[in-house]
């Protein structure tokens, strides 16, 4: 009796060891990203950009650091490296509307209206209550001489704020 007890011990300590480093793997993770949101609001996007790449270094399949990292790129002017961690962050998280309305702003940025059209438009898709998705909408279609369409993305955003 006093192995089998001795062995269910040994087993959870073995179990147990993993799942701590793993938690601690997370706490400097979760560390690194909250650093990383400061540098952000500081208005220090390259500060970010290196937070969050020792943050995906450790912890590859966390999407929130793609997009955060995506937003910093954007900021500081590394418009398709943006791109390329909105992908990431849309091939992790597909149904997501926040990747795609993310990476219609890089689109923007890279001076691609029809993609940057089609990605909010699908962010409408997927979220068609968000407003956030409209306002965009309506953005790229003032940018493209397209008023009336503008028009009323504007006005269903703002219908929507209301509710």
């Amino acid at each position: 009796m006093k192995r089998i007890a001795a062995g269910l011990l040994a087993a959870a300590w073995l179990l147990a060891a993993p799942l701590a480093a793993q938690a601690q793997d997370t706490k400097a993770v979760d560390d690194l990203m909250s650093q990383a949101n400061k540098a952000m609001q500081k208005g220090q996007p390259r500060d970010a950009e290196n937070l969050l790449r020792k943050a995906i270094d450790a912890a590859p399949n966390r999407s929130e650091l793609y997009a955060l990292r995506a937003r910093a790129r954007d900021s500081s002017g590394k418009f398709d490296a943006a791109l390329e961690d909105c992908n990431k962050y849309i091939e992790l998280e597909p149904n997501d509307a926040y990747g795609y309305l993310t990476r219609s702003r890089v689109y923007v940025s890279l001076d691609k209206p029809e993609s940057a059209l089609a990605d909010a438009t699908k962010a409408i898709e997927l979220e068609p209550n968000e407003p956030d998705g409209y306002y965009r909408r309506s953005d790229i279609y003032r940018e493209m001489n397209k008023d009336a369409e503008a028009k009323a993305d504007e006005k269903k955003a703002e219908e929507l704020e209301k509710r």
